[in-house]
């Protein structure tokens, strides 16, 4: 009799196979899967892997430095190295157990059952700060202090990652390094970088500006020459195994950074230092809100020394980051008027010798309320040496209203002069059809009208030279990194402003100023001929409305030998404090401006005795 099939047996073969076939389903779709990424996206994850363990490691450009002409560093990279604390890992009790453990040669269960955590965390603290000392240290009593200040510090549990020693000298940091990786300490390390240095820190700060933490370079040449200074980073490819340790012998393409370029300013650090003593004097005696000089060479428009207070203080960017002798305008004052008396001189108007009538009963002067010590007939170089506003005013309307304010422009007021810095203004020059009944009078004389320190000192470098606006320069020389010359300073005429027979028509009458008989007596330098003219504008309330009664600013700009011009200057104080008769331009400006030519003629003459003084023979041998 057959026996009986249960359900049971009746379904097994049913189930084997269904769990064959999900078995062979499951198999099939991971074999499809397999041949895709093989066949198909081979490539693809080959380059993903190969990603994930290749890299590129930046090799970073070394900024370029700065120097005067004379060769003095102004601005240079330097390596440093910094200390570093990480609490984070001096309260990580397992790795800081192990380590201690190493230290005092016992087991980590010994010492985990004989002290707490924190008894643990101090013993480690102590000795992590013992191992820095004890490596930077000269002494044993400097060794202790140092190392109950770093312990201290260390134990400072509200801070994750900060600096613990800053700029370590390269022995001190490569020691350090050392005895970390040889005692295996964990907590701190060293991290080196770059920083700018400016060897003269707290000179000519405004020409110089500054780079910030990304060695970009902020305001003046640092900002304006960035791309050459900074040059271009490198890079090389590396590998890396699972552990992320590189594996050299697989180094990549490498690709060499290209190093900024060295600019060779045409400051002399000489001249500057001179400037700026100057400078602090006259700022520490007459408080004004601000002053500013500029020295310039009038035959190419190189700029020798510039500077103003106050300035900007390197150790922590306090003060003013603004370049006065730039970034400011002012109403030059009498300054001004050899924009009208060289015109006139220009165009064969008048002479010196000319007479003209400046009393204020003449019709011309009906209305207009031009304040002048003057009122009789003088001759042209009277008036201008004198400063007769009247006279100024004169010599404008004989040019006429357009061709006056054809040469404001050829002069270059009212546009930038180009020269390479940051934050130039325009100054304000108002156009003919803006003028009232007044803005023509007032012009003249030097209101009405505002320029910056510099673009006043450039208008009367033309004048030094003969006649020419010159750009103002700043940058002697610019070399690659292998020292080979890219570029060399050329002098770069603006425009003619006036004949050479007017500009020294011109000279002769600012020779005059300087005269004992002149407003700029003062100016005037012993046995040198100086040639210069004296300005002087009260200022305006802060709110803009009316004249601000016992307030002026003064300035003095001039050239000197007056024969064979060097150096002109301009010395511009804002608002200084002096009793009222010696606001002016000839008493308070004058004098600084003397003192600042006469050292920096000074200067110049022992440098070129230094630099043509034959070289001596040496006892019984050779030149």
């Amino acid at each position: 009799m057959t026996k009986p099939v249960s359900p049971v047996a009746l379904l097994m073969p049913r189930r084997i196979a269904f769990v064959g076939a999900v078995l062979l389903l499951g198999f099939g779709t991971v074999w499809a899967k397999l041949y895709h990424l093989q066949c198909h996206r081979h490539v693809e994850i080959s380059q993903r892997v190969e990603e994930m363990h290749r890299q590129q490691r930046l090799i970073p450009a070394h900024r370029g430095s700065i120097w005067d002409r004379n060769g003095e560093l102004l601005a240079q990279n330097r390596t440093t190295h910094d200390l570093y604390a990480d609490t984070l890992q001096l309260r990580d009790l397992p790795m800081v157990r192990m380590r201690l453990g190493h230290i005092e040669k016992t087991s980590v269960l010994d010492l985990s059952r004989r002290n707490s955590a924190d008894e643990i965390f101090t013993r480690y603290r102590h000795h992590v700060a013992e191992v820095i000392a004890e490596t930077l240290s000269r002494d044993n009593d400097s060794k202790t202090i140092k190392a109950e200040e770093l312990d201290r510090l260390l134990a400072d549990e509200k801070r994750v990652e900060f600096v613990l020693m800053k700029g370590l000298q390269d022995e001190d940091a490569e020691s350090l390094r050392r005895v970390i990786e040889e005692q295996n300490i964990i907590g701190v390390n060293i991290q080196s970088g770059t920083r700018r240095f400016y060897p003269a820190a707290e000179r000519l700060t405004h020409v110089l500006g500054y780079v910030n933490s990304r060695n970009e370079g902020q305001e003046g040449i640092e900002a304006t020459l960035n791309a050459k200074l900074k040059g271009e980073d490198g890079h090389q490819w590396i590998e890396r195994d699972r552990k992320g340790r590189e594996i050299t012998t697989f180094r990549g393409e490498t690709v060499d950074p290209q190093h900024g370029q060295e600019i060779t300013l045409t400051i002399d650090m000489q001249l500057q230092e001179i400037m700026e003593e100057t400078l602090e004097e006259a700022f520490e005696f007459y408080h004004p809100r601000k002053i500013v000089a500029v020295l310039v060479e009038p035959g190419t428009g190189a700029i020798r020394a510039m500077a103003s207070r106050p300035h900007y203080e390197r150790s922590d960017m306090g003060g003013t980051l603004n370049n006065l002798a730039i970034g400011t305008h002012y109403e030059p004052g009498s300054v001004f008027k050899i924009v009208a008396y060289s015109g006139v001189f220009d165009r064969g108007l008048v002479g010196l010798d000319t007479t003209i009538n400046v009393s204020s009963d003449q019709k011309i002067f009906a209305g207009l309320n031009i304040h002048d010590h003057l009122n009789s007939a003088v001759t042209v170089l009277q008036a201008f040496a004198k400063s007769s506003n009247r006279g100024a005013y004169l010599m404008a309307n004989k040019l006429g209203d357009k061709n006056f304010l054809g040469y404001v422009k050829n002069f270059g007021f009212g546009q930038k002069t180009g020269i390479p810095l940051t934050g130039e203004v325009t100054g304000i020059v108002m156009e003919r059809k803006t003028w009232d009944n007044l803005t023509y009078s007032r012009m003249a004389i030097g209101h009405a009208v505002t320029a910056t320190p510099l673009q006043m000192a450039m208008a009367v470098s033309a004048i030094a030279n003969g006649g020419t606006l010159m750009k103002p320069q700043l940058i002697e020389e610019i070399r690659d990194d292998k020292g080979r010359s890219l570029d060399h300073l050329k002098a770069e005429p603006v425009r003619r402003v006036c004949s050479t027979k007017a500009a020294n028509l011109t000279r002769a009458a600012m020779e005059a100023v300087v005269s004992e008989k002149g407003t700029g007596f003062k100016a005037a330098i012993p046995g040198i001929r100086v040639a210069g003219k004296t300005g002087t504008a009260q200022l305006y309330k802060k709110n803009g409305k009316g004249i601000d009664d016992g307030h002026y600013c003064v300035s003095f700009a001039g050239f000197a030998p007056a024969e064979n011009p060097e150096f002109t200057a301009i010395i511009v104080l804002d608002d200084p404090h002096a009793p009222q008769e010696e606001l002016l331009g000839g008493i308070l400006a004058a004098p600084i401006f003397s003192k600042l030519m006469q050292r920096s003629l000074q200067q110049m003459a022992v440098a070129r005795s230094n630099a043509t003084k034959p070289t001596l023979a040496k006892e019984g041998g050779e030149p």
